[in-house]
């Protein structure tokens, strides 16, 4: 028995050795893969031969990180990478379509070969680059799976495809599946491309910008109305910005016909580079072919090659895509061939840069739109969710052009799209009536949800008179039947925060974590206070975001709301909601939030020059740090923030709340602007009604502050107000002035009738002022203060007027409201 018992213990023994040497060995294989996984990315992360240190390299943003899929995910949404799915294949691998989120979202799925051209290295950097870049003109990453070796990248399915297919596909291959592409249609494809890339080159970072590397017609990809977003950034390189030198000395890569030729001879890699490229891509647009075709004559394989000799010799003609000759007017014609020629000048310097392409293309579908005979009709939609809100009767933006001309000039019939949920029609008897789904007045109406009042006139074969006639009748029809459909009694959308934030890409801490990097919330780490609460200072870990000892590792701005915030968990999630998704480098970054026992907390950069408005009415030593061209650079940095709101992001968003105190500034003075807790996101609609107005008063626009109305223009106002105080250094809400009437603004339009301009302007900055900048700022913040919206320059004027030439209108009086000053929230 004994012997047995001291049998098994031995054998439990070496058991035991045994499982503990296996444990070992693997731990120690698991040790040697990781080494040899960090070797192999940092093998990658390498620099080039003869690249310039650190400019391809960027850091993953882990505030912005996409979601990781697994294999098993990905081998679902594709019924295990089916062949059928396939729709796009290349020396990368396939792109497939696939279904995630339990067949909620189409998706496009690239799998990347492992032995692809492309490798890891595009394939980090591909993730990289979508980590920093949200725009409107940008395709969005959603995800990426790297298991078992794999490299695959998810991106938004873009259902019209890419740009090339529809420009020569239909020659190449005799598809005729995609409709040829109207003049107007290629006009707007080009200026969004170009804002997309001009995003790429100035508004991915105030330190670094992106180069693209890759810009060619296959790499501009069409979503369901044909907005056109930049894709493809394996070979993207992150560049300085605000130095004198900028280029990067680089190996050659891209694609053949569209590389820049001083970039092949130099190895120099600059933005302009990028703009040779996208000049190649505009010649494609116009001409409809490839950008290399061996099957033509030999000096007509290189499209810019080509298209330039064919320009020098006044034989434009013989080039343009016949599906579109007959279509274009000369003006528009010469504005567009200026453009795309400047972009392929030989020499980089005197190529355009991303931001004067465009506005020489909006030159050219202004041009295009003015030599027609269309009539302008806004198609304003009617399904609202804002509590309280009416249909606006007026019409401002232009959503649709409708070639209304009958006999030869007809190209084309559109529709009048009005819908009427069941909702409305079964609530308001009678508000449909008079409406029909039958095609009247020469205008095709679609079946069922299209509708056009009954009484529209026939119209005139005399183009302006057709252009009259449509509005005069059919408008002022549509809205005499809109009129009695004012405060639609409409649920709002409840708030559910529990699904925002499980779905949010922003970092979740805790509550500990915050108290512990913020010292408790100590009285010495708080930066400021208001309503809503008050903000601190703290360090956390550059990596792990633990709290860390502080003045160690990353500062960072916590922002902690009181219970009983006035600002609230609406505004709170609101913040969450809008900033996780922008990105830009006047924007204030957001770096994760804590919801936690009824404590909510937001966790920003830290903004170590404060804010705008302690600069601007603080003490002397900090209003001498603003000298004119730092103003001047606030006012520019300020104006592209807004512009990226309204218009550049995949988000439209009115931020109401503009003001100094909600601008913060950089360690170099940039501007940042933040506090977005009230803003609104915008969809198709033009302007909101509301009976809850928010916003500080002084800043507000009249129309906002007296009738509820808000729209873009509204933040236009209040740019206004703010370029005024920061030329005279004055506060609006403290103006003081023995004529009640008087405040800052009917100041700086006496000042400005009186041509003495100089007197408004703070006695701090007297010494860098230029006197024409002055001038024309000024011009310029009176022109946002109009009384009147339609009177209000938009935002890209507004940056456009800043960084060029442009003719500045002349502003009128403006009108001055005597209403309190004080912030208001809902």
């Amino acid at each position: 028995m004994t012997d047995n018992s001291n049998g098994i213990v031995i054998l439990i023994t070496l058991l035991n050795i045994l499982v503990y040497k296996l444990q070992k060995l693997q731990e120690a294989q698991q040790t040697k893969l990781q080494e040899a996984s960090q070797t192999k990315l940092e093998e990658v992360e390498k620099p080039e031969v003869q690249e310039a240190e650190n400019t391809d390299r960027l850091p993953l943003s882990v505030p912005k990180l996409c979601r990781r899929f697994s294999l098993l995910e990905m081998q679902s949404a594709t019924n295990n990478f089916q062949e059928e799915l396939v729709i796009g294949k290349g020396g990368f691998g396939n792109v497939y379509k696939g279904i995630v989120d339990f067949g909620e979202r189409e998706v496009a799925i690239k799998r990347l070969k492992s032995k692809s051209r492309q490798g890891i290295k595009e394939f980090h950097t591909e993730i990289e680059m979508f980590s920093r870049i949200q725009h409107s003109h940008s395709v969005s990453l959603i995800g990426y799976c790297d298991d078992s070796e794999e490299m695959i990248l998810v991106y938004d399915y873009m259902s019209c495809g890419n740009l090339a297919d529809h420009l020569h596909k239909r020659v190449r291959k005799g598809d005729t599946s995609l409709p040829s592409l109207t003049w107007l249609q290629r006009l707007k494809i080009s200026i969004g491309a170009a804002h997309g890339l001009d995003y790429l080159h100035t508004g991915t970072g105030i330190e670094n910008r992106v180069i693209h590397r890759d810009i060619k017609s296959s790499n501009i990809l069409l979503d369901e109305n044909l907005a056109a977003k930049i894709s493809d950034f394996g070979l993207s390189k992150i560049g300085p910005a605000n130095q004198t030198c900028t280029y990067i000395s680089t190996r050659v890569k891209g694609t053949t016909g569209y590389i820049d030729p001083y970039y092949v001879s130099t190895h120099r890699l600059t933005s302009k580079t990028d703009v040779y490229a996208f000049g190649v891509v505009l010649a494609e647009i116009l001409c409809g072919r490839p950008a290399v075709d061996t099957s033509l004559d030999e000096e007509q394989i290189n499209l810019a090659g080509w298209a330039q000799d064919c320009y020098k010799e006044g034989l434009l003609g013989q080039i343009i895509d016949l599906n579109i000759k007959g279509d274009i007017s000369n003006d528009s014609l010469n504005a567009y061939v200026g453009v795309a020629i400047k972009c392929l000048h030989p020499q980089p310097k005197h190529r355009p840069t991303m931001a004067e392409v465009v506005v020489g293309l909006e030159s050219a579908l202004k041009l295009q739109i003015k030599s027609t005979h269309y009539s302008l009709v806004e198609i304003m939609p009617v399904d609202y969710t804002e509590e309280d809100a009416n249909v606006n009767q007026e019409h401002e933006n232009t959503e649709e052009i409708l070639n209304v001309s009958s006999g030869e000039r007809c190209k084309r019939q559109s529709s009048v799209r009005i819908t009427f949920t069941k909702r409305i029609s079964g609530l308001f008897s009678g508000t449909a009536r008079g409406f029909s789904a039958k095609p009247v007045g020469g205008l095709a109406t679609g079946p069922g949800e299209a509708k056009a009042p009954t009484e529209l006139l026939p119209v005139n074969k005399n183009a302006e008179k057709s252009r009259y006639s449509l509005r005069r009748s059919m408008t002022n029809n549509i809205i005499k039947k809109l009129r009695h459909i004012s405060f639609l009694p409409m649920k709002p959308k409840a708030w559910d925060e529990e699904k925002v934030l499980q779905s949010s890409r922003l970092r979740s801490f805790s509550f500990n974590v915050l108290s512990v990097a913020t010292r408790h919330f100590h009285s010495d780490s708080k930066l400021g206070e208001g309503g809503f609460g008050s903000v601190y200072k703290g360090w956390v870990d550059t990596n792990t975001f633990a709290a860390a000892e502080w003045g160690s590792g990353l500062l960072i701005a916590v922002k902690r709301l009181h219970r009983e915030s006035t600002q609230g968990a609406q505004e709170w999630l609101a913040e969450i909601r809008v900033l996780e998704y922008l990105c830009h480098p006047n924007l204030v970054n957001m770096i994760g939030y804590c919801l936690e026992d009824k404590h909510r907390l937001l966790v920003y950069e830290f903004m170590p020059q404060g804010s705008l408005e302690q600069h601007l009415f603080g003490r002397k030593e900090t209003k001498r740090l603003l000298n004119w061209p730092i103003r001047y650079n606030i006012i520019s940095g300020i104006a592209r923030g807004i512009l990226y709101l309204h218009e550049g992001s995949r988000l439209r968003v009115i931020h109401r709340d503009l003001k100094a105190s909600n601008v913060l500034l950089d360690s170099e003075m940039n501007p940042k602007i933040s506090d977005f807790g009230l803003a609104r996101i915008f969809q198709h609609e033009s302007e909101v009604n509301t009976n809850l107005v928010v916003g500080t008063f002084g800043y507000m626009a009249p129309e906002y502050a007296v009738h509820g109305r808000f729209s873009a223009k509204s933040d236009v106002y209040s740019f206004g107000v703010l370029v005024l105080e920061i030329i005279s250094g004055i506060q609006m809400r403290g103006f003081n002035h023995s004529d009640p009437s008087e405040n800052l603004i009917t100041r700086a339009w006496r000042l400005y009738q009186d041509e003495n301009c100089l007197e408004l302007l703070d006695k701090a900055a007297m010494g860098s002022y230029i006197q024409f900048e002055l001038f024309r700022v000024i011009q310029i913040g009176l022109l946002c203060v109009q009384p009147c919206p339609e009177d209000r320059p938009s935002m890209s004027m507004v940056v456009e007027m800043l960084n060029s030439d442009t003719e500045v209108p002349q502003p009128k009086e403006p009108d001055f409201i005597n209403i309190r000053h004080q912030s208001v929230s809902e």
